[in-house]
């Protein structure tokens, strides 16, 4: 009797953890279906970082990583690095050492983040909010109000957030050192570590911050060097 109690324990313990397992399972499963497909690539996302090599994290950096950015020459011929600080402006003003005119070309072709003319180019300018000569880091795209602002290329926000000087503001990581900025939007539709993809639309045109009508700040920054955005939009 001893003996078949003996053997029944631990069949029994077998069972027992068998019945938990498949009730893990369930629960993992039923827990999935609730949840939306934008929930389920955050919560992809948000792990991300604690996975190896292979599994969640390897399709967001494989895709952040098949961009990427070339600076060439005037014959599109490549070019060591880049020049960021030594560039002039045809009146002799020096850019300062995190912008570069240096010519630079992408693999993928951009989507255009706003519609609407560039009101406002690369390099300095009259700053029409201070009136001094100010560096712009960007162009400037004259856009209506509320008219969607879109992803430049596939990527993951970076920082979604708000201050006085850019208003309601996105940063775009697209891997390889590539980023976008877009600013003095008037609505954010996606939160810091969201993915998007290229033409996803990623907030509204505004007037937020030091701005004088409703348009779209639009930066490129490659190896923390803002570049002029003109080379890849007219």
């Amino acid at each position: 009797m001893q003996n078949d109690k003996v053997k029944r324990f631990p069949i029994l313990k077998i069972l027992l953890v068998q019945v938990l397992v498949v009730a893990l399972l369930i629960g993992l499963v039923y827990t999935i279906k609730k949840l939306s497909p934008k929930e389920y690539e955050n919560l992809a996302v948000k792990y991300a970082d604690v996975m190896e090599n292979e599994g969640v994290a390897a399709p967001v950096q494989k895709a952040l990583g098949k961009i990427k950015a070339l600076f060439v020459d005037e014959n599109n011929q490549p070019v060591e690095g880049n020049v960021g600080g030594k560039d002039e402006d045809v009146n002799g003003n020096r850019y300062p050492e995190n912008c570069s005119a240096s010519k630079y070309i992408i693999n993928e072709d951009i989507c255009r983040p706003a519609v609407g003319k560039i009101s406002s180019p690369f390099g300095y300018r009259i700053n029409p909010v201070s009136e001094k000569l100010s560096f712009h880091t960007g162009i400037d795209i004259a856009a209506d109000a509320g008219s969607p602002v879109k992803a430049a290329y596939y990527g993951m926000v970076a920082e979604a957030g708000e201050d006085d000087v850019y208003g309601k503001f996105i940063k775009l990581n697209h891997g390889n050192g590539i980023e976008t900025f877009y600013a003095h939007c008037s609505a954010l539709k996606v939160k810091t570590g969201d993915i998007v993809g290229a033409g996803q639309t990623i907030a509204t045109v505004g007037s937020t911050g030091w701005s004088t009508g409703p348009h779209l700040h639009f930066s490129i920054i490659i190896n923390g060097i803002y570049c002029n955005p003109g080379y890849l939009i007219r």
